[in-house]
């Protein structure tokens, strides 16, 4: 017996209404998509859905409190609170460059890394 899930794409202005159906795991057809992107993510979603996450850290001898920091590739989407309290329990020392690894393989997940998103000197 097939299900169906709604998606709304993500992956260009134009925010196609997506319907994936699916038997189990098996994806029997994406409908809704102007684009490749939006079975491409539709996919993505359905499969192994990730997030982007953005958020600073303490900085200790710089102007600003707080760092602001990215990771370099998205994180799994039901590990999203996790990789924030891990990555908000760091705290570094000035200077830091922009693109610094200040974690790497955060979580285990290998290749996603937690980076510097500003240049902050020491004052």
């Amino acid at each position: 017996m097939s299900d169906s899930k709604n998606f709304t794409c993500i992956g260009c202005p134009i925010g196609c209404p997506l319907q994936l159906t699916h038997e189990g795991r098996d994806i029997l057809e994406i409908e809704g998509h102007q684009c490749n992107r939006g079975a491409k993510y539709a996919q993505q979603e359905f499969r192994d859905p990730r997030r982007f996450l953005s958020t600073t850290v303490a900085i200790d001898g710089a102007r600003w409190k707080r760092l602001p920091v990215k990771v370099t590739a998205p994180v799994p989407k039901d590990r999203v609170v996790e990789a924030a309290v891990e990555i908000h329990r760091l705290s570094v020392s000035a200077p830091v460059a922009l693109g610094q690894v200040l974690i790497r393989d955060l979580l285990g997940e290998k290749g996603v890394d937690v980076v510097a998103t500003r240049t902050m000197q020491r004052v």
